[in-house]
């Protein structure tokens, strides 16, 4: 932030929020925002590339940068908030579509069992001498102790004494499982005791102002010399404010043991580790090994000798939040073949059983986090969740996160709007918009209107274009070609799998018939479908409550074989197969014959 008697540097206020910033002319408005933690949509972190930024300049000067404006604006009375500098004071308003709205956040998890024996636990004693009990016991002290005699609790992992407390205080004993989404954060607060779940907070993850997309935050790391300093002290920052909400009447010095789920870049974020070698070549090898450091070291607000794990990772593209999915699911301990996926901008799929497993992971793209898609959003409040056709020449049926009126569209939306459009003959097996009284000629081709301008709180139509279903469908096609591929290497086809599991936030809103119409997944005749919702947090939940599972991870990370389909021609020749809608008949032995 800037020294407010410069006289280079100017005001910029936010509406609707009133927050003003100080700095330097020739700053951008999304360099502003984030000076001052202002939220505003931005995918790619600034490059000027996805248009997601847009912002009402109600006074002052600034200068734009011509060529993403026209190709992003048009004839729109808006301009981009990271290709616009401030040359004077200026006003900005945040419309509601590139506000960072509070976004459906899934906190459920399923725990098939529960194993309690944490690495942690407590002792009590009474008029106690601490020396004599060390010296008895064989412990070794990990503390300075302030207290040495009289009634004593002491805290041990293993056989080091990390806290000496006062009186009888077993009654508080406590620890943290944390899924480090790179849009979310969801904190589990748990009683060690017996396992009792006591709170669940969430929030975004405060790196998302510098990129909501996760490589925009690596080119913000590798551009900055305090690049990973910011990107480490921002999620360390969103963490200490959710556990300030989850305690209640006890000290968090009362947390004495955290474990963290997250993919491999978010987890070295967290950790502070640099990120440079995970892009230094194409076959990049990471260790697969727990991430460990202490809570004094990284400045969460607990016990400072509280130790804090990372899940370990698989490669670049499959991290810990995925070993905490396969470890939710019990692939690993099942002797029934069983795929799982987690779908996000990438999607990580893994098929195995007990003794082995595959991974792979493919680009499928931000169309189904709503972006690259007109009207498209995350899972915020505003956006339109599902969607039902009645027939081709009725309105469609909605319902809206947040119960009022719609702004966007999100990714299980998105998913029913495009089922149902097929599934009525309004958009045909090729994926293109057939002639109907809500299909129109619009400012990028033809495009079907969801929703009329009256009835949205943007006061704009929100639609479907063509442009938007091409993309869906090549996201669509990723997923289930990676899926096809990895069942081909395995010798296996679509019968033999028994489980069938969805992991994370989206596999848990959607609806998985439309999913299969569509041609998102293959069908699974033979399979059980389990939509097992937070898996990677119900992990860090497993590894924080017993040791057996907690050593159990980094085998799974260990004996995981990771496919990269970059350079794979069976990926290709799947994926064109799958470029139509629902994809390959083979596939889909029901819904083709049905619709097609």
């Amino acid at each position: 932030m800037e020294d407010s008697t410069s006289d280079d540097s100017v005001n910029v206020t936010f509406l609707p929020s009133g927050k003003r910033v100080r700095v330097k002319k020739g700053f951008t408005i999304l360099e502003a925002a984030q000076e001052i933690g202002e939220g505003i949509r931005s995918l790619c972190g600034g490059k000027g590339s996805c248009g997601k930024c847009k912002v009402i300049l109600q006074k002052g000067e600034v200068h734009k940068n011509p060529e993403p404006h026209e190709r992003f604006l048009k004839n729109e009375d808006a301009i981009l908030a990271c290709q616009s500098k401030v040359l004077s004071d200026v006003e900005i308003f945040i419309p509601v579509e590139s506000r960072l709205e509070k976004q459906q956040i899934l906190s459920q998890f399923l725990v098939k069992e529960k194993d309690l024996s944490p690495i942690v636990r407590k002792e009590y004693y009474e008029d106690a001498f601490l020396p004599e009990i060390i010296s008895k016991k064989g412990y070794s002290l990990a503390t300075s102790a302030e207290l040495e005699d009289g009634n004593l609790t002491l805290v041990l992992r293993g056989r080091s004494v990390i806290a000496v407390e006062e009186g009888d205080t077993r009654d508080e004993f406590f620890g943290l499982a944390i899924d480090i989404g790179t849009t979310t954060v969801v904190l589990s607060l748990i009683s060690l005791n017996d396992g009792r779940v006591i709170d669940i907070k969430s929030d975004y993850n405060g790196q998302i102002i510098y990129g909501e997309e996760v490589l925009s935050r690596v080119e913000f790391a590798r551009s900055r010399k305090d690049g990973m300093k910011i990107l480490q002290g921002a999620i360390i920052d969103t963490i200490n404010r959710l556990i300030e909400k989850a305690i209640d009447n006890f000290s968090p010095m009362r947390i004495y043991d955290v474990v963290v789920s997250g993919n491999t870049l978010m987890t070295h974020f967290f950790f502070g580790k640099d990120v440079e070698y995970l892009f230094s070549s194409s076959d990049v090898r990471v260790d697969r090994i727990s991430f460990i450091s202490t809570a004094r070291d990284l400045g969460l607000n607990v016990n400072p000798a509280a130790s804090v794990m990372g899940l370990p990772p698989v490669g670049r593209y499959v991290g810990g939040d995925i070993v905490g999915d396969v470890l939710t699911s019990g692939i690993a301990d099942s002797d029934e073949i069983s795929l799982m996926v987690d779908l996000g901008t990438n999607g990580e799929i893994v098929l195995g059983s007990e003794g082995w497993l595959i991974s792979i992971s493919v680009a499928s793209g931000p169309a189904f986090e709503g972006y690259e898609i007109k009207n498209g959003s995350r899972a915020v409040e505003g956006a339109i969740d599902h969607v039902k056709i009645e027939n081709p020449e009725s309105p469609p049926h909605f319902t809206v996160i947040g119960k009022g009126k719609p702004s966007s569209i999100c990714g299980s939306g998105l998913i029913d709007l495009l089922a149902e459009l097929f599934k009525n003959r309004i958009v045909d097996f090729t994926g293109s918009l057939q002639k109907n009284e809500r299909v129109r000629e619009g400012e990028d081709g033809l495009e079907y209107l969801v929703v009329e301008a009256e009835k949205t709180s943007t006061g704009k139509d929100i639609v479907l274009t063509q442009k938007d279903i091409d993309t869906l469908i090549m996201s669509k096609a990723a997923v289930c070609a990676g899926i096809s591929v990895l069942l081909k290497k395995a010798g296996l086809d679509i019968e033999d799998i028994r489980r069938f599991y969805i992991a994370g936030a989206f596999g848990y809103y959607i609806n998985i018939e439309n999913a299969f119409t569509i041609g998102l997944f293959p069908e699974f005749p033979s399979a059980e479908i389990v939509q097992i919702g937070n898996g990677a947090l119900a992990g860090a939940y497993m590894v924080l409550t017993s040791r057996r599972k907690r050593d159990l991870t980094e085998k799974i990370a260990k004996i995981m074989t990771y496919f990269d389909l970059s350079t794979d021609p069976d990926f290709m020749e799947e994926y064109n197969s799958a470029l139509s809608i629902p994809g390959n008949p083979g596939l889909f032995p029901t819904i083709y014959p049905k619709y097609v």
